[in-house]
Order: structure tokens, then sequence, then C-alpha cells
């Protein structure tokens, strides 16, 4: 080997250029051979085979050819030869003379990077058909294929010296229209970084809108075989695989539907890797079958990795949540979060990542309503409007979206809502947000990972608690419940033994308001809005009336009250409230009136009794009580005659008749009263009465 081809080769091979901002400088492949091959000594770093269909079994091809300029001892060939073969029989259809339409240097470097143009250098030939290709109609279908001495000796994943091999695969003619896939222009951004993830998105296109699927493959190499792939594999060196083709501690990925390729090598060195693309139609004549493989292109290609400097993570804006804290929400209840990231370097592209299970639950990203000037407006604090915080909202472009995801420069922010449903109270859910930023100084990440936990709200009936309550008086009591922060359309239940001695739960109607004393808010009645009983949100209450019987004096009857949730019944909301009632039996005594009256109708002291009502509604006398009296009264003259007898009734009344219902004489009589009056069971016994006039 020539001793300044060494030279050059090491210093290619370990130097690190200068770079803005610490990237990587994408450096050629060079192709190191030995003096006697230098004739052949292209150095070519990759390429790729297009077919385009003009009209009914007529093509043109073009093919792109990347070499490294710097290092090639050799200029590309002014034209490339294309072979046609049967992909059954392998059998050589045609060869077609592309002829070089076009040779540059590739266009490197972007706002991150400017290449020093001494040292890396890519030279793209493109060859194009001058005439078209007619290809006959053939069910076994054709592959395409050039080839090219030699590879650059540089990557460290594959053997040296190794002949590259453009390839191309098309369906039977016959099938109508179809054109390969297409490449697009060798990217400018074409390098790796060391144990940082890089994204490499091809623009690939295709005329005909068939389905693509993306894969990585095996790069080729001569001989050829008889069947697909129909050339020889380059292989790979020790420790690389087409599982893991560039190394590192995650291996190279590419979606196999968007085509976007993640890589991060361990080692600053070279590597080659092939990406196939394959064009999938449905050829049925009803167009509703399986889809088929019509074709096939695919580009080599040779990267560098080094170093790239990292940048400064981005950083978590909001104070609420912070790492691993456990946020509650109620259940049944839209909860919305704004999620906010910033980084240093307002030109870094950022990207949000939002990993949870809750978003298998109903939870999605919330669209942002724009204000006047097309702006969106998220919050620090709640994510739903702002909580009269200083600084608390951030204005923000509205975010855009790639195959990566969704993006901003500088600052990036999301809304995620969730209503939780009946089966999630109680579970507790992680919650993770990757936030990613890609700039100039390389890829850098910072991550919140919190937990939402789904609980009941809280829930209070108001207890109207034990009362005493008398026999015989209607006693009615509202059990109510006033919250504006419950949702769910709530019913209380009454249990009680009282329920079976005649209290009731009256018909109420719609509409009515519930005047109690018990409810202490801000205003003395609640109306529900529906009759009594029905469940209702915010607003729910109950009306339990009863009038206890002479057989309940004296007892204590317990009553639970239970609101529960009827949109969630289980293990939803629920309430449960425990209340008494004491049955007191009604005021009574055992006093008597004076022993005189006149019985003429003149309306004063016409009667004798126990007991009575005045005029003025004042009560004279005793208060019997109808639970408990037995009272027997007998008026006798002062002859020993009886002239008035009563048992019936306590609260009786002498009006001065005699048995027969004729006026007694004015004069002295004597009565005699036995048995209970009032509360005391007593013996009244005889006492003397005069009747006046």
């Amino acid at each position: 080997m020539q001793p300044f081809v060494i030279f050059l080769h090491l210093l290619l091979k370990h130097k690190n250029y200068q770079m803005k901002k610490g990237l990587l400088i994408l450096l050629t492949i060079i192709m190191v051979t030995s003096f006697s091959n230098t004739a052949k000594a292209t150095h070519v770093i990759g390429g790729d085979l297009s077919i385009r269909w003009v009209s009914q079994n007529n093509y043109r091809l073009k093919l792109r050819f990347y070499r490294d300029d710097i290092t090639g001892l050799v200029a590309m060939p002014g034209t490339m030869t294309v072979t046609v073969y049967d992909q059954v029989t392998n059998a050589t259809i045609t060869n077609q003379v592309l002829t070089q339409t076009s040779l540059g240097i590739v266009n490197l470097g972007d706002s991150c990077y400017t290449p020093d143009p001494n040292v890396v250098r890519i030279e793209e030939g493109v060859y194009e058909s001058a005439v078209d290709l007619f290809l006959a109609d053939n069910p076994n279908g054709y592959y395409l294929s050039a080839t090219e001495n030699a590879r650059n000796a540089l990557s460290t994943n594959v053997p040296a010296n190794g002949t590259m091999v453009w390839l191309a695969l098309m369906a039977d003619p016959a099938i109508g229209q179809n054109s390969s896939p297409d490449f697009g222009n060798y990217p400018a951004d074409a390098y790796f970084c060391v144990n940082s993830p890089k994204v490499i998105e091809y623009p690939i296109t295709d005329a005909d809108g068939d389905s693509l699927a993306y894969s990585f493959t095996d790069p080729l190499d001569t001989p050829t075989q008889p069947t697909y792939p129909y050339y020889g594999t380059l292989g790979w060196s020790a420790g690389y695989s087409l599982a893991n083709s560039i190394g590192g501690i995650t291996p190279m990925t590419i979606d196999p539907t968007t085509g976007v390729i993640i890589g991060a090598p361990a080692i600053i060195d070279f590597f080659t890797f092939a990406v196939r693309v394959e064009e999938f139609r449905d050829t049925s004549a009803a167009q509703n079958g399986p889809k088929v493989k019509i074709g096939e292109t695919r580009r080599d290609i040779q990267y560098q990795s080094q170093n790239c400097t990292g940048g400064t993570p981005p950083t978590f804006a909001n104070a609420y949540p912070v790492n691993a804290q456990t946020v509650q929400i109620e259940y049944n209840k839209e909860y919305c979060k704004d999620l906010i990231f910033r980084d240093a370097n307002a030109t870094d592209t950022l990207y949000l990542e939002f990993l949870s299970t809750i978003f298998d639950s109903g939870a999605y990203l919330a669209t942002v309503p724009p204000d006047g000037a097309g702006d969106l407006h998220y919050y620090y604090n709640n994510g739903v409007a702002p909580l009269n915080v200083p600084n608390d909202s951030v204005v923000i472009p509205p975010n855009q979206s790639d195959s990566v995801g969704t993006f901003n420069t500088g600052t990036i922010a999301n809304r995620f809502c969730w209503t939780p449903s009946c089966s999630t109270i109680g579970q507790v859910y992680p919650f993770q947000v990757n936030a990613f930023s890609l700039g100039c100084d390389g890829k850098s990440q910072d991550s919140i990972i919190f937990n939402i936990e789904v609980i009941e709200p809280p829930i209070n009936l108001i207890n109207p608690g034990n009362v005493g309550i008398r026999h015989g008086v209607e006693h009615c009591t509202n059990i109510v419940h006033h919250d504006p922060n419950i949702v769910d359309a709530m019913q209380i239940e009454i249990f009680s033994d009282i329920l079976l001695l005649g209290a009731e739960i009256p018909s109420v109607p719609t509409n009515f308001s519930y005047n109690n004393t018990v409810y202490t808010g801000n205003n003395s009645s609640i109306v529900t809005n529906v009759s009594n009983g029905a469940p209702s949100a915010v607003n729910t209450a109950t009306r339990l009336c009863w009038v206890p019987a002479c057989e309940q004096v004296g007892g204590t009857y317990d009553i639970q009250a239970v609101i529960s949730s009827v949109d969630c019944a289980s293990p939803g909301l629920k309430d449960t409230i425990n209340f008494s009632y004491t049955i007191i039996p009604p005021f009574d005594s055992a006093g008597v009136v004076s022993n005189v009256f006149s019985p003429n109708g003149d309306g004063i002291n016409d009667f004798y009794t126990l007991g009575y009502t005045n005029e003025d509604g004042e009560r004279v006398g005793g208060v019997s009580n109808p639970c408990n009296d037995e009272v027997k009264v007998q008026i006798f003259n002062r002859w020993g005659a009886l002239v008035f007898e009563n048992n019936d009734f306590p609260e009786f009344q002498w009006d001065g008749t005699n048995k027969g219902g004729g006026k007694v004489s004015p004069g002295t009589y004597f009565v005699v009263i036995t048995g209970t009056y009032g509360s005391e069971t007593i013996t009244l016994g005889q006492r003397s009465i005069t009747v006046l006039e």
C-alpha cells in the first residue's frame, strides 16, 4: 500500500474533525486498495436503482452512484450497464446502457455543520436511459442489476473490498402502470452519533400510491446466485449482523410502515447498511383481495459516527406534578392537565412522548383552541384555566407533527384529558412523559414520571341527628345532599323498621323545595328538580314522614340513610348516615279545676271538668294522656243518689244534667274519681262540687 494512502486512511479513520457546535461531519467512505488494484479503486459508498413507467411495457431507468471524491483514484464511469433478468429462470433478457446525465458534488451540511470540502466531499453521478426499455409481459417478473468495483474499505461492520450491486425488482408488466419507489437525493445530514440515537428519514416516494414496506437487508456482493436475492451478500464482520448492523446498546431499527431509522453506534467508525423498500398492490380483478408484492428497490449507503456533544436536556416547566408524585383525580369527572417542557436553546426541536395505560382507557391528547393570533395557551398548574398565578401560562404556536411525533422549537406542550370510569376507582396508573431535544448539540432527553390515582370524590350526606318526636303528631325529616362537584346521578335510600309501622316517603311533586333546619348551605331550601327520592346530581333529597302511635311511645327507632351513585353502582360513590327517633308522650298533668261551676249557658264556667281550654286558648286544669288514661267519674247528690257517671274518655265534662237529661238543682254534689289521669296513676278520691244558678 502506498504510504500516502496509508496516512490518509489513518487520518480519516481516527481523526475527529472540527464541526460547528460539536456535531459530527459526515466523512466519505474511503476505499483503501492495493497498488495493483488502483485502476478499479472507485471508492463506491452507495447508491440505488429506480424504474419509471412510461407507457405500456415501456420503462425508463435511473441509477444514483455515490463516490468518495477525496480518496477515489478513478473517476466515475461515463456509462453504467443495467442487465435485466427473469426472476424465476435467471435468464438474461436484455442489457441497457445508462448515460451519465449529471455529475456533481453533493451539497452536504445544514444549519448545524459545514464540512471542509478539502476533507469531506461526496460525488454523485446520475445515470439514465436515453431510450425506453421495452419489457414484454412475463408472469415470472424481472430483476434489474448493475455492479461496480469497488466499495470503500473503511467500514468496520462489513468485510473490505466488496463489489457494489444496484438491484431492483419489478412484477409482470401485465399488471399495468407501475414505477418503483424512489429514495430521493442524498441526505445532507448523513451521520451517526455515538451512543445517542439519530433519526434518519429518507424522502421516499411512490408515484403509483402502492403500499410500501421498509426493512434492513444484507448489502449485496458478487458472485450471482440462482435464487433471490440473486447475488451473494457482502457478509458481516465479527460482532455485527443484519439484526445489529452498526452495534450499540440498542440495535438500529427501521419502522416497517414509515421507514424511519433510529441508530446509535457505540464507537467512532464507518458503517455500511442497506435499506430495502418493497411495494405491494391488490392485483385482483375485484380489487378487494390480498396485497401482493410487485416490486422492490434498495439503497446501499455508508455513514460515519463521531462523538456528538451532548446538549442541555429540556426541563419540565410545571410546578406540579413533581417526579414520583401521586396525583389523585376523581372518577367520572373529566380531568385535563397541561405538561410543558422548555429547552435552553430556543432553536432546538423538542418532541413529547406520553406513555401511560390510561390511553387504553379513554384518555386522549386534547385539541387546544387557538386564540385570535392562532397561538395556544397552556397552563403550568391545572391545564384548564389560569389560577391567577403570575406567569402561570405559556403561549406557543400550534404543535407540528412529523413521522417522529409532535414537535415544536424551544418550548413544547400538550394537554391530555381523561374521564376515569367506575372500574378504575382505587387504581394507580404510572404516567411518563419523555421530552427529546434535537439540535446542533445532539440529542438529549428529560423525563417526568408520576402516578395517577383514581379516587371517589368526597361525599357528605347531611345527618339530621337523633330527635324526639311526639305521639300523634306528624313528623317529617328532609335528608338532603348538596354538592356542585358531584356529576353522578345520586339516590338516597331509607332503611328502618318504622317503614313497617306506618312511616312513608310521601309523593312530592317535581321541582319542590326542601325547607328544613338541618341543611346548612347558603340557603335553607334545596330544589332537586326531581320528585321525592328520584336520582339527581348536585341536589339530592328524600322526605321521610311518620305519625307514631301509642304503641311506639317511649321507644327509640333507628334509621339509616344511604346515598349512592346510580351511574356507578359498584364500587361508586356512597355515604351512610345513622340517626334515630325517640317517641315521647304528649304533655300531661293531673290537675283539676275549682269545685264551683254555673251551668247556665252564659259561656262562663259552664262545665265541670278535670281540664279544659278556655276562651283565650289556655289550658285550664289537667291534661290527659290518651295512651295511658283510664278514668271513672261518678257524681252523687247529698242523698247518695247517682246523678252522673262517665268512663268513656278522660277528658270528661259535666254540664249539670242528670242521667235522665234534666237539670240538677243548685246545691252541693259529691264527686268520686278513680283511675289514671295525666302522667300519674292515682285515686282522685271524693270531693264536693257546688252547682250555682
